[in-house]
C-alpha cells in the first residue's frame, strides 16, 4: 500500500514582473505524503506553526528535474554509507540555494514504489541559524506513478507563474523541454532508466550504456536492468561479462513443461504488490505439485524438476550472482547458483522457478540479486511461500506462547530447510509473533 504524494503551491509571494525566477516563484510550498506534512514547521521568528515553507520553487523545480530518473528508478544502495553523489540526487535538503528544506530523502525505487523517509528536526537548537524547525517524522511509500504525475503538476504551475511574469526562456524550460523530449521516445526512455540505476548522471558514460544494452538485446533487456540495479558503473562490463560465460556453459537443464501455465496466476494480478503475486503463484505451484503445506524436501524437487539430486548440491562460488538460464526448449531452465551453503542454494533455485513463471518467457538469463527491485521482492516473496508456506505457519502456530519462539522457529526451519529468517519473517507478517523480532531481511535467506 502506497501513500499519495503532493507538491503544491499555496501562494505565490514573489515581485509580479521585472525580476529573476527564483524571486518570481518565491511561495508557499506544501509537501504532504498521505496526510502527514513534510513542510510542517515551527516559525521561530514569527512565533508560528504553519503547513508549508516560504521558499522559492524555481530551484526545488530544477532539482527534480535534473533528478529526475535517478528519483524514479534508482534503488537504496545497500552500503553502510551512502554515497554523496547518491544523496546530492535523493535528499531535498540538496537543492540548497540558501533556503532550509525538509530533512525529507526519496530511500529509493523498486521500479513501483518509492520509498520516502522524513526526519524532524530535533531541537530548535540544531541549527543555529535556521528560523524554521521541522516537525513530522514518517517512513512511507509513493507509487512511481503517483510521483510523476504530481510533480509533473508541480513543475508545470512553475513554468506556468514564469510565463506570467513575462519569463519564458532559462535553465528551467530548457531542462523541461529536454524532459519531455526524452518522456516521449523510448529509446531515450530506457537509455536514462539504465543510467539511473547504474547511479549515473545524464550522458555521464554512453559508451558503457551502450555496451549493457547491447548485453540486454541478446540475453535479456530487464535482465540486464535488473542486474544494474545491484551493480554500479566499475563493476557491471564484468559480472555481464561472467553471466554471459555461465550461460554459455549451461548444459544441464530443469524440465518444468508442465508447470508453465501457471505464469498466467501471476499475469491476472499484475497490478498486485509483489509479494501477494508471489504468494498467489507459490501457492498454485503447490497445489500443481500435490504438496500441500508439507515440506518440499531436496528429493521431492529434483524429481519435480527431472533433475538427478546431486544437481540441486552444485554451486559456482566465484559467480557474481545465482541465475538462471532459459533453455532453447519451452519449459528448459538451468540453474547456475553461487551459494556454498544448502538453504541458500535452495531458496536460490526457488526464486529462479518463480521468476520463470512470472517474467518476461523470451529473456535467456534470469538473475537472482540482492537489489530491492520490484521483481526481486517477488523472487524472495515466492520462494519463502513455496519452501515454507506461511499460511502453514499461521493456523499451526496462531496461538504461540511468545516464550516458545526461538523453539518453534529452530523446528520449522529444520522441518523445511529454510533459514529462520524466513520463519521470522512469515511469523511478522501472519501477525504470530507479538512483537516484531531483530531479524534480518530476507536477502541473507
Amino acid at each position: 500500500m502506497s501513500d499519495t504524494f503532493s507538491i503544491s503551491v499555496d501562494e505565490w509571494l514573489g515581485p509580479g514582473s521585472n525580476t529573476s525566477a527564483e524571486l518570481a516563484t518565491h511561495a508557499e510550498i506544501s509537501i504532504r505524503v498521505g496526510a502527514v506534512s513534510a513542510t510542517q514547521v515551527e516559525d521561530l521568528i514569527a512565533k508560528t506553526v504553519r503547513p508549508s515553507i516560504r521558499v522559492s520553487a524555481e530551484p526545488l523545480a530544477k532539482w527534480l528535474l535534473m533528478n529526475w530518473w535517478r528519483l524514479k528508478y534508482e534503488t537504496e544502495p545497500v552500503v553502510a554509507q551512502l554515497p554523496h553523489s547518491w544523496a546530492m540526487s535523493h535528499s531535498l535538503a540538496a537543492v540548497g540555494e540558501g533556503y532550509v528544506w525538509p530533512d525529507l530523502i526519496f530511500r529509493g525505487s523498486d521500479g513501483v514504489q518509492i520509498a520516502i523517509e522524513c526526519k524532524r528536526h530535533l531541537s530548535a537548537g540544531n541549527d543555529g541559524f535556521s528560523p524554521v524547525r521541522f516537525l513530522n517524522s514518517f517512513r512511507s511509500s509513493i507509487s512511481v506513478e503517483d510521483f510523476e504525475s504530481n510533480t509533473r503538476l508541480f513543475i508545470e504551475a512553475v513554468l506556468a507563474r514564469l510565463s506570467n511574469v513575462g519569463i519564458r526562456d532559462g535553465e528551467l524550460h530548457d531542462l523541461w523541454k529536454d524532459l519531455n523530449i526524452e518522456w516521449t521516445n523510448p529509446q531515450y526512455s530506457s537509455h536514462r532508466r539504465l543510467e539511473a540505476l547504474l547511479g549515473l548522471e545524464p550522458d555521464e558514460n554512453d559508451g558503457l550504456i551502450s555496451a549493457v544494452v547491447k548485453w540486454g538485446k541478446r540475453f535479456g533487456w530487464h535482465a540486464a536492468e535488473e542486474i544494474a540495479a545491484e551493480s554500479n558503473s566499475d563493476e557491471i562490463t564484468s559480472i555481464l561479462d561472467q553471466s554471459r560465460i555461465l550461460a554459455s556453459e549451461t548444459k544441464t537443464y530443469a524440465d518444468i513443461r508442465d508447470i508453465e501455465g501457471l505464469a498466467v496466476t501471476s499475469k491476472e494480478s499484475e497490478d498486485a504488490v509483489p509479494w501477494k503475486r508471489a504468494q498467489a503463484l507459490a501457492y498454485a505451484l503447490r497445489d500443481k505439485w500435490e504438496l500441500g503445506d508439507r515440506p518440499l524436501l531436496d528429493k521431492d524437487l529434483a524429481e519435480r524438476l527431472s533433475l538427478p539430486p546431486l544437481k540441486l548440491k552444485e554451486s559456482n562460488p566465484n559467480a557474481p550472482l545465482s541465475l538462471g538460464v532459459r533453455g532453447k526448449l519451452p519449459g528448459k531452465l538451468g540453474l547456475r547458483l553461487n551459494r556454498p551453503h544448502d538453504h541458500g542454494r535452495r531458496f536460490d533455485t526457488a526464486r529462479l522457478i518463480g521468476d520463470y513463471l512470472g517474467f518476461d518467457q523470451e529473456e535467456r538469463i534470469l538473475p537472482a540479486t540482492n537489489a530491492m527491485t520490484n521483481r526481486q521482492k517477488f523472487q524472495r516473496a515466492f520462494a519463502a511461500e513455496l519452501l515454507c508456506p506461511s499460511r502453514m505457519i499461521e493456523q499451526r502456530y496462531s496461538g504461540l506462547d511468545q516464550r516458545t519462539v526461538a523453539k518453534a522457529v529452530d523446528e520449522i526451519s529444520t522441518d523445511y530447510v529454510v533459514a529462520e529468517q524466513v520463519v521470522i519473517h512469515h511469523m511478522e507478517n501472519r501477525h504470530v509473533l507479538a512483537q516484531k523480532l531483530p531479524s534480518g531481511d530476507l536477502l541473507m535467506a
